[in-house]
């Protein structure tokens, strides 16, 4: 008997809507930052560390529950656990990462020019689509989404209890993942950035475009550090050839700042890394999500780079700057 569902179609789940701890930082991904004793480092806004197992950060509880009755103990037809959307996900990253740590690169670092870094690699449809399904998901799930989701509610009407915020969150959450992961899955550029010299951080917020819902997206890119030695660059412009699809870039020290910088940015109440503890930037400190204004984001930069990417068109740059403006 065939499936009434349509291929990609979101499924409610129907499983018990019991309390449940729920990573946006998966615990396959995150064991990958332990120092030599095992833990983690987190770091807040104003310099607070503390150093735990993996498994103790990056966990919403019940983040991927809508729960629309009005109490906590009440339950309607309509309540849903979307955590199944992101199974897929997580059973790859470990297989994924390992793959992406075993690509060809290419030092280079004698070469000024960041065009002649780029090392071409062989890569397949799936595999690809795989790296989608799993970057996608860090995008979606991370804190900086959950606030983009409810962001609009919160503009019109100010703070709202926290039952009805989850639950706005929820709703516009719920399909993000598979929209965008179906919208790009291998149609895309794909760099894998390898970082030997300096430790890359990871946040509670990074540079991407991603929001919830995303129906609506145009020209999708998420920049995700998945190790501290390496980050996934998925970006599918208005304008690219298809080859090569999946290059790799070995990251100066500069490199390394740069990407660490756009963490700060974008990320608002926790960084991780696992032993270079980072300085503090103003855009952290400050305890937003922040992001880069047009023109002149280096992350923008840096994506134009890429082999078979067109440098970028400058003669928008005054039009941009003027929307930017508060």
């Amino acid at each position: 008997m065939s499936s009434p569902w349509p291929q990609g179609a979101y499924i409610p789940s129907m499983k018990s809507q019991k309390s449940e701890r729920h990573h946006w930082w998966p615990e396959n991904v995150s064991a990958r930052w332990k120092d030599a004793g095992g833990c983690v480092h987190r770091l807040t806004p104003d310099g607070e560390m503390k150093r735990a197992p993996p498994k103790n950060f990056g966990v919403i509880g019940n983040g991927h529950f809508i729960k629309l009755g009005d109490t906590a103990a009440g339950h309607t037809p309509w309540d849903q656990n979307f955590e199944q959307e992101f199974q897929r996900a997580d059973s790859e990253f470990p297989r994924l990462i390992d793959w992406l740590e075993g690509l060809d690169r290419k030092p280079g670092l004698d070469r000024r020019e960041i065009r002649a870094r780029y090392l071409p690699q062989p890569a397949s449809d799936d595999n690809l689509a795989a790296l989608t399904e799993s970057i996608v998901s860090l995008a979606v799930r991370s804190p900086m989404n959950r606030a983009a989701a409810c962001g609009l509610a919160e503009r019109f009407r100010g703070p709202l209890p926290q039952r009805e915020r989850n639950s706005i969150i929820g709703l516009n959450m719920r399909r993000t993942q598979r929209v965008v992961s179906d919208a790009i899955r291998s149609r895309a550029k794909f760099c894998v950035v390898f970082s030997p010299d300096r430790e890359l951080i990871f946040g509670d917020g990074f540079f991407t475009n991603v929001r919830s819902p995303g129906e609506h997206l145009m020209a999708p890119k998420v920049l995700a550090p998945v190790t501290p030695n390496m980050a996934v660059l998925i970006v599918r412009p208005t304008r690219y050839t298809d080859e090569p699809r999946l290059v790799t870039l070995v990251a100066t020290p500069a490199d390394a700042n740069a990407l660490n910088h756009a963490v700060q940015v974008y990320a608002k109440d926790a960084i991780f890394y696992r032993s270079e503890a980072p300085v503090l930037g103003e855009a952290f400190r400050s305890g937003k999500h922040l992001q880069y204004s047009a023109p002149g984001n280096p992350i923008d930069e840096f994506i134009h780079t890429l082999p078979g990417i067109p440098p970028r068109d400058r003669s928008l740059d005054g039009l941009a700057a003027l929307f930017d403006r508060d």
